[in-house]
């Protein structure tokens, strides 16, 4: 069954230390393998730019307090949104995505909230 990029990322980034990740290609097409690739080295390039952002963004919510859904969504989505391949409403809708599927409506607004501040600065 072929996925999407940003799902593989998630669910490896949920499941081992980002350092420790390597994409399975049998679950992705070429391209989106190459994807899932960049995004993973980017985010892991980035990580304490992307670690500032949330707390700067997340007000009354310090990073340890966030849960491991909606964090991950935002490393992601934050990484995303810095590499500029696709346009932010669409990164943004589908980072919210992910998080609803995966944690609750709560989570996806409060990913939500965030990755719409970052777009505007970034």
């Amino acid at each position: 069954m072929i996925k999407d990029f940003r799902i593989v990322c998630f669910e490896e980034m949920f499941n081992k230390e980002l350092n420790d990740i390597n994409i399975p290609s049998n679950l992705l097409s070429k391209n989106q393998t190459l994807r899932a690739e960049q995004l993973i080295l980017n985010t892991q390039e980035n990580i304490d730019r992307i670690k500032n952002s949330i707390n700067t963004y997340s007000e009354n919510w310090s990073y340890e307090r966030i849960g491991k859904v909606e964090l991950i969504s935002l490393q992601l989505g934050i990484s995303e949104l810095i590499m500029k391949l696709t346009p932010n409403k669409v990164i943004i809708s589908e980072w919210v995505k992910i998080t609803d599927i995966h944690s609750s409506s709560k989570g996806a607004k409060f990913v939500n909230g965030i990755l719409d501040k970052i777009s505007n600065e970034i």
